[in-house]
């Protein structure tokens, strides 16, 4: 015997895109490749570093594998791709400025030089 649920909103409108909204889906999703940016973002920052490195891979070969026709699409593999770089630049940055502020007696001036270069990491991140 098969059962069937229908579903519906809290206001009765059983509209897909109103089911959606009313369960908290964005309306529209985000590319292949913005996923998994996200999840190597995570990855790396976490310092799960294999994961990081397969999914970098997959990025990559999102980028080789995107037809030279849709040229839109490799354009956003590329951009995904160059984002993950930018982002080991800025978690890495971040790491040696952590590192810095836990060496006792660490030279003023050489955190703050190293405080500078994570910014600018970051914002060539968060800008690109």
């Amino acid at each position: 015997m098969t059962n069937t649920t229908h579903i519906h909103t809290a206001d009765g409108n059983d509209n897909p895109d109103a089911i959606a909204a009313d369960i908290g889906l964005p309306k529209y999703n985000r590319r292949l490749s913005d996923k998994i940016l996200a999840a190597f973002n995570h990855a790396y920052a976490v310092g799960e570093l294999e994961v990081a490195a397969s999914l970098r891979e997959v990025l990559g070969r999102l980028d080789k594998g995107a037809d030279s026709d849709n040229e839109r699409q490799r354009r956003d593999s590329t951009i995904a791709l160059s984002q993950a770089d930018l982002w080991i630049e800025f978690v890495e940055a971040r790491n040696d400025y952590r590192a810095a502020c836990d060496t006792p007696q660490s030279d003023p001036i050489a955190l703050d030089c190293m405080l500078d270069v994570m910014k600018s990491a970051y914002g060539r991140w968060s800008t690109f």
